[in-house]
């Protein structure tokens, strides 16, 4: 992905508005379309750097939030919701995680109707022998930037995720209710 690639998107944008004899709403599709390449090319450097584990980045994220648990254990529907994914993504990541021995899975006691799931002695060492290339991968790709701007960053991604969450919820019907019939 180079600035080439975003000034060719703009380009064709234009095109576009000429095509139709109408104003696009420019900044925002720029604004949106960044929005994409940067997470395709945050995605690519985080799962390039776990590669020589055998992860990806949302398994090494199911990992943390286990590791950053009391005790390493957590619900998968606590997983699900504190990693954004859904609960069925969750026990696709529990399955894998079990599999490779680095996280265990068993009945809580106290509800028979969860399971938790909970990092082995093995998924403990993996995260700590990891963790500090990750760090130091975040402070590389945030080292062109002064603690000033990341702060103001920061809080404007905070403002856009609050903005999209209000549009999702207006927009888009909960999984539990059937989507609209259209005719």
């Amino acid at each position: 992905m180079t600035l080439s690639c975003l000034d060719e998107f703009e380009q064709r944008l234009n095109t576009i508005g000429q095509r139709v004899n109408a104003h696009p709403p420019r900044q925002e599709v720029m604004l949106t379309r960044m929005q994409f390449m940067i997470h395709k090319k945050l995605s690519e450097l985080m799962n390039h750097n776990l590669q020589p584990y055998d992860l990806n980045d949302t398994v090494w994220t199911a990992l943390m939030m286990l590791y950053s648990s009391p005790d390493n254990f957590i619900y998968p529907s606590d997983l699900s919701h504190v990693i954004a994914s859904s609960r069925t993504n969750v026990t696709r990541l529990a399955d894998e995680m079990v599999e490779r021995g680095w996280v265990s899975r068993q009945g809580c006691e106290s509800d028979r109707r969860k399971i938790i799931l909970t990092l082995t002695p093995a998924g403990l060492t993996l995260v700590e022998a990891i963790l500090p290339s990750q760090w130091q991968l975040y402070e590389t790709i945030w080292q062109e930037f002064t603690a000033e701007e990341k702060n103001l960053l920061e809080a404007l991604e905070h403002r856009f995720i609050q903005s999209l969450s209000k549009l999702h919820a207006n927009t888009i019907p909960a999984p539990s209710e059937p989507a609209p019939h259209r005719t």
